[in-house]
């Protein structure tokens, strides 16, 4: 008894041995990795959460008859559309966007939590360093942004590990892309206007400083219009005229008809008088260097500089308003598609199609490697 014992003790040994023998090869590049993917992928392995969102940046200036959603993705063709794009691209990429969102959430915390699997946490196996650009690594690898380029839709993709916090972190990253448009826009803006806002200074100040010389003139000549103050005078003048004929009508009259009357002395003084004020008068019109005349040449002088100094105020405004309205035109606008969603389930890790990946690859190599053993044993048994 004790000998068939022994047999069948030695029988299944040496079974067993063959057996380990024959598919050690099998063992190590199958059942092992496929033992290690069922127990990470079905108990270790954290869930992840993923939070969408897509806009598109367009210009209304870019399209004249169009609406809805086809204009805005017919908008987006434009160079400024495709650059502003690009401009948020680059930034949601950059260590800018991580440091202000790591100001905001502790993004060491939210990534690093000891909740989440130590294979795939920052601080963990694939990310043992904990500084920021290991920090930066690790964002960029949780944090995608692509851009079609036939329609011209950004897609922010946010991974974390729990859906919160994608979420908020999908909002955040699209409101700094909303903030980064409207930059573009005032620096485009001011830029813009800017030229057009110097002439516009330009010509306040000459228009300004034609005003002071004119005023300061009249103050110093004590006038207030030359041509107002003609007017004035010669009126003056013709009434005084009228007045001198009258009188010598009279003086003629009494001369002629009462010779010895005693108010022919009072009609000769008062029509000298009238006749030196007519001068007077005339001289103060014409006739010399201090004549309203005179000061008129350099009045208008100031008037036109004045006047000139006007148009071009009004020339530099009309163009300042135009800059604007163009300006207008051309801003840009980041208009969400689809705003970022608060998912309900997780997406990854896709458990049993990562075993299921695994078993199919560890196939392949077990196949692979026993097709060139084989053939190796074959060669040296030759």
């Amino acid at each position: 008894m004790n000998t068939d014992s022994t047999l069948n003790s030695f029988t299944q040994n040496k079974f067993i041995r063959r057996i380990l023998g024959i598919n050690r090869l099998f063992l190590y590049t199958v059942l092992i990795p496929t033992t290690v993917s069922v127990f990470y992928f079905g108990l270790i392995a954290s869930d992840v959460y993923i939070s969408e969102s897509k806009f598109v940046v367009y210009s209304p200036g870019q399209s004249s008859a169009a609406s809805g959603l086809s204009s805005l993705l017919g908008n987006v063709a434009g160079n400024n559309s495709t650059s502003a794009a690009n401009n948020i691209h680059d930034y949601i990429d950059s260590w800018d966007a991580m440091t202000a969102l790591n100001q905001t959430y502790d993004l060491k915390t939210v990534f690093g939590n000891r909740n989440i699997d130590i294979v795939n946490r920052f601080g963990g196996l694939l990310y043992p360093f904990i500084n920021n650009v290991e920090l930066h690594r690790y964002y960029r690898s949780m944090v995608l942004d692509s851009i079609d380029s036939s329609s011209g839709i950004t897609k922010l993709t946010i991974r974390a590990y729990s859906a919160s916090d994608a979420k908020k972190i999908n909002d955040f990253l699209l409101q700094k892309s909303q903030d980064i448009v409207n930059n573009l826009n005032t620096d485009a803006r001011n830029k813009a206007v800017m030229y057009a806002q110097q002439q516009v200074d330009i010509a306040e100040e000459k228009l300004r400083t034609a005003m002071l010389d004119k005023a300061k003139y009249r103050n110093a000549q004590k006038i207030f219009s030359p041509v107002e103050q003609s007017a004035l005078q010669l009126t003056m003048i013709s009434k005084m005229q009228d007045q001198l004929l009258l009188q010598q009508g009279q003086l003629n009259e009494l001369v002629v008809h009462a010779p010895k009357n005693p108010q022919l002395p009072v009609l000769r003084s008062s029509i000298k008088s009238l006749e030196r004020q007519i001068s007077e008068e005339s001289g103060k019109v014409t006739g010399s260097d201090n004549s309203l005349a005179n000061k008129d040449i350099k009045y208008e002088g100031y008037l036109v500089s004045q006047l000139l100094a006007q148009k071009l105020l009004e020339a530099a405004t009309t163009s300042l308003e135009q800059a604007k309205v163009t300006a207008q035109k051309q801003e840009l606008y980041l208009q969400a598609i689809s705003r970022p969603n608060l998912p309900d389930a997780s997406q990854e890790p896709k458990r049993f199609q990562n075993i299921l990946a695994t078993i199919l690859v560890a196939l392949i190599v077990w196949g692979v490697l026993s097709i060139v053993i084989s053939g190796v044993k074959e060669h040296h048994d030759r």
